[in-house]
């Protein structure tokens, strides 16, 4: 059950309760937060449409937010837009690694090594920041995008769609697959944007998305040399 109260003028937010494990309800439940930008035509109103920004870490409550500006508004006359913060994410049982000086200076560190000594610092880092992880969060195998796509069928059911009506971006289309995977008989209408492959391993998507990285770059300094007020070097 859905407790809607108003929130930032003209959306609904309310919070879910889904479980932990959906293999051992016995662990207990994360709180998922959600927001709702009701549909502007309600007599022509279709069903809910949850979105996910990508990430993964993106907020899908701050996403649904700002429907109005993302939103055709043929679309936001039909649909209930609906978003919500994955679990691990935002205001939904957040993932807490470090103190706000460690996270400072993760930040601050080198993550281009030039050489073995700085790789081999990199990767203890790397390490440690895990270890950190998994001492100060409870339960961090849970915060799987199996379950995150459970929950948004949990999602689904209690806002009383019989079908999923999804857009994903990013990292979203990757939940939206493993959603589909999962609940096949609950498809409704699913917008997959910027599709990454669910079957790639993750130096595979890491490559891939250098090698696109590295194409938009050279096709805007290609473009800026081509006009006179270009900052760039014309070497």
């Amino acid at each position: 059950k859905l407790d809607w109260a108003t929130c930032y003028e003209d959306f609904e937010c309310t919070d879910l309760r889904v479980p932990i494990d959906y293999a051992d309800l016995t662990v207990g439940t994360f709180k998922i937060a959600v927001l709702r930008y009701k549909a502007q035509d309600p007599k022509n109103r279709i069903g809910s449409l949850i979105v996910n920004p990508g990430g993964p870490g993106g907020s899908g409550v701050d996403y649904a937010y700002n429907a109005e500006y993302v939103f055709d508004p043929d679309v936001l006359d039909r649909y209930d837009i609906v978003g919500f913060d994955p679990r691990g994410v935002g205001r939904s049982a957040p993932i807490r690694c470090l103190t706000d000086d460690e996270t400072d200076a993760n930040y601050a560190s080198d993550s281009k090594p030039d050489n073995a000594q700085e790789f081999e610092t990199l990767v203890k880092e790397a390490q440690d920041y895990v270890a950190k992880c998994e001492k100060n969060t409870k339960n961090l195998t849970a915060y799987s995008t199996e379950n995150t796509a459970r929950d948004m069928d949990v999602i689904r059911a209690v806002l009383g769609d019989e079908k999923l009506n999804y857009l994903g971006k990013s990292y979203g289309t990757y939940l939206g697959t493993i959603y589909a995977q999962l609940f096949p008989d609950t498809v409704g209408r699913v917008v997959l944007d910027g599709a990454i492959d669910p079957d790639a391993t993750p130096l595979q998507q890491s490559l891939t998305q250098a090698v696109g990285f590295d194409q938009a770059l050279g096709a805007f300094i290609e473009d800026c040399l081509q006009i006179d007020t270009c900052p760039l070097p014309k070497d």
